[in-house]
């Protein structure tokens, strides 16, 4: 994947992204109230034993899965049988680095506010990677699950002894709790673009 050279990592890393919810979560709607400037949006996590699926935009591949158990500011859930966590649905990869429970740097960005930035370097595998993640701005976006009011996070990845780099895009859902989209390349050429179908 985009976020790590390692092909091992490729679909681990992808599924740090991969959740968002039906019409009949809160948040999911036809036309949703905007976000207000300014606004700031607190730590939030949807029910353990949620149901998820999501498609891939390039291959029209489906995917699925059920929400787990929360630590902190860490988020797991179940994917095709297998268990993964990530740092509030934002970073995965960070927790294979040893992020801990509050996040550390990461739990910065929480409450969630425009022009919010974290800086940090992960390291994993005996490799280091220089991270940014930036609050960019509020869209509402219309995924197959729904219309959501979104923060849109940006997150640039570059290898600290190497020219890999990588950018990808997130939107998170605050009323929520997770993405509902996410597309990220990096200048090997991978890249990958997702969106949420249902959640239940």
């Amino acid at each position: 994947m985009f976020l790590q050279p390692f092909p091992a990592l490729r679909h681990l890393m992808a599924l740090a992204f991969l959740a968002a919810v039906a019409g009949l979560l809160p948040g999911a709607s036809t036309a949703g109230a905007e976000i207000a400037e300014g606004q700031a949006a607190p730590f939030r996590v949807l029910p353990e034993g949620t149901f998820m699926v999501w498609e891939n935009l390039d291959t029209g591949e489906k995917v699925q899965g059920v929400v787990g158990r929360t630590h902190g500011l860490i988020v797991s859930w179940i994917w095709e049988g297998r268990s993964f966590s990530s740092f509030a649905h934002i970073c995965m990869d960070c927790v294979a680095a040893g992020v801990p429970p509050d996040g550390g740097v990461l739990g910065q960005l929480f409450p969630l506010q425009v022009g919010k930035a974290v800086t940090f370097t992960r390291r994993l595998a005996g490799e280091a990677w220089r991270d940014r993640i930036e609050v960019l701005t509020t869209e509402q976006v219309t995924v197959p699950a729904g219309t959501f009011d979104t923060y849109v996070l940006l997150r640039v990845s570059e290898q600290v002894r190497g020219d890999w780099r990588a950018e990808q895009r997130t939107w998170y859902a605050p009323e929520l709790g997770w993405v509902v989209k996410f597309e990220g390349y990096n200048n090997k050429g991978g890249g990958e673009r997702w969106q949420a179908v249902n959640f239940d």
